[in-house]
């Protein structure tokens, strides 16, 4: 299943990215997200780097049937490798997250244009539950909490951006 989230930061794609390179920042991600203990580092690769997210969240509002699947509790690990700055300071990255012991992935992309006075940003990502027979009602019911996941993302580096 296709997830897709984009937002504009009031921030030039330089600064947006020096922030999601600061593993204090991505702390507050997750704080923001409600994980309840999380890790990060980032590691520096070629031109780019290497930003390796590790969380536990609770399974959210999802349907008994996902629970029963993922649990109460769920072991995330996100990385994002970023590429080199393009010359209008654009970067890309690939999106890898796995959830620990299930049998769900969400393997994409994430981007940092500039927009104007900001920076779009963008995730987009396939979000994959290999269940037999009832795998697409699990990446379905489970697309939500994935999008507000992702969503504290904005809400951190818009309050960055603010000030």
């Amino acid at each position: 299943m296709k997830i897709s989230k984009q937002w504009t930061l009031p921030a030039t794609p330089d600064e947006v990215y020096a922030l999601s390179i600061d593993p204090a920042y991505q702390e507050e991600i997750c704080e923001e997200a409600g994980a309840l203990s999380h890790q990060s580092t980032v590691t520096e690769k070629g031109s780019g780097h290497e930003v390796k997210v590790q969380r536990v969240m609770t399974s959210g509002d999802v349907p008994d049937l996902v629970k029963k699947i993922v649990g109460d509790k769920v072991d995330v690990t996100q990385v994002i490798t970023w590429g080199a700055r393009q010359a209008d300071g654009s970067r890309q990255g690939t999106l890898d997250v796995a959830f620990k012991g299930k049998p769900i992935t969400m393997k994409g992309t994430t981007s940092l244009t500039p927009d104007g006075d900001g920076t779009a940003v963008d995730v987009t990502a396939e979000f994959k539950a290999k269940v037999p027979v009832v795998g697409g009602k699990v990446e379905k019911m489970s697309a939500p909490e994935i999008i507000k996941a992702i969503g504290a993302e904005e809400t951190v580096g818009m309050r960055h951006a603010a000030g």
